[in-house]
Parts: structure tokens; C-alpha cells; sequence
């Protein structure tokens, strides 16, 4: 069981950096195709860091495996929170164009 708990942490720190490669290259400027981009990959950065969960509670494991788990679900949190940014920075600023100059 723990060798699971640990494969789980592991496929979770992959599924975390190819989302964050995934959405910082590919979506960069157009922020229409990143928002469809974050609502795909939200699902698989929750399941990055929320899959080792119970087989760390059911296993006796030791803290690099907790420290790891944790490692991993806060790099998912702020892929999430940086990609969300990146979205709202992105997008078109509708009160600076309709600014008028006297």
C-alpha cells in the first residue's frame, strides 16, 4: 500500500507540471482559449492532489510521504490560482478603452 501512496504522489507531481506547461505556453495571450483550457484541467489538478489522500490516511505512512502529499496539492493550488491570473490579466480591459481623454 504505501508503494501506491507513493506512485500516487509521483503521478500527481507529473499531472501538476504538465498542467502548468500546458497552460502557461500554449494559452499565454488568447484568454477565450485559456479559460476553456482551466476548466479542463481543473478536474486533473483536483485529482493531483486529492488522490493520495486516502491511501495515506489508510496507510501507516511516514512523513516525507505527507510532506510530499502536501508539496503536491499546494503546487496544484497555485498552478490553478496562477492560470486563473494569467486569465483575468489577459482579458480585454473594456474600462480603459471606453476612457475618453479630455
Amino acid at each position: 500500500m504505501e508503494v501506491l501512496a507513493w506512485t500516487l504522489i509521483a503521478l500527481g507531481a507529473l499531472t501538476t507540471a504538465a498542467c502548468a506547461v500546458h497552460l502557461t505556453r500554449r494559452h499565454r495571450r488568447d484568454a477565450s482559449r485559456l479559460a476553456r483550457a482551466l476548466r479542463s484541467t481543473a478536474p486533473a489538478l483536483l485529482a493531483a492532489g486529492l488522490l493520495p489522500l486516502p491511501v495515506l490516511l489508510a496507510v501507516d505512512a511516514p512523513a516525507a510521504a505527507w510532506g510530499s502529499w502536501g508539496a503536491v496539492t499546494i503546487a496544484a493550488a497555485l498552478v490553478y490560482a496562477a492560470a486563473d491570473t494569467l486569465r483575468d490579466v489577459s482579458g480585454p480591459r473594456a474600462s480603459s478603452r471606453t476612457r475618453s481623454e479630455p
